[in-house]
């Protein structure tokens, strides 16, 4: 008699799960807007941690679109000094472009690179002087340049 309960339950809650109806999207005519914009002025986000310099190039995967448009990079001396010779950027609508950058930097020192116009990049590749003690970490925001290697 149990067995027979608890199947006509189990049958009831099967028969209710099947019989739902999925949810309607929403028909009011509005679009959704999704174009990233800008990030604000002075709003700096890391990209890539405190990386030993001795690595020589390192390769910074980014994530596009997801990650948000920037038109300004900044590379920070984490600890001991840092030969940074060239940084890559590779934007998400296939530019790329490339600055010799070939300046030491330690302490509060910063390379900042302008971009130009706010894009999404996919990645970024940054060579240093391998034969450095230094660390460094890479930054971006939208902000406007200051002492920025053009």
């Amino acid at each position: 008699m149990r067995s027979s309960a608890l199947f006509t339950v189990v049958l009831v809650g099967a028969g209710a799960i099947a019989s739902a109806q999925p949810r309607q999207e929403e028909t009011s005519g509005r679009v959704g807007h999704n174009e990233k914009e800008p990030r604000r002025p002075a709003e700096w986000v890391e990209l890539a941690s405190p990386t030993p310099a001795s690595h020589g190039t390192e390769f910074v995967v980014v994530g596009g679109e997801e990650t948000g448009y920037f038109s300004q990079l900044r590379i920070d001396a984490s600890k001991g000094r840092t030969i940074v010779r060239k940084v890559k950027v590779y934007f998400s609508d296939g530019m790329i472009k490339t600055k010799r950058i070939d300046r030491s930097i330690s302490g509060e020192k910063f390379v900042q690179i302008d971009l130009g116009e706010a894009k999404a990049i996919d990645r970024i590749v940054i060579t240093t002087d391998a034969h450095t003690d230094g660390r460094y970490a890479v930054y971006a925001s939208a902000t406007a340049p200051q002492e920025a290697v053009k």
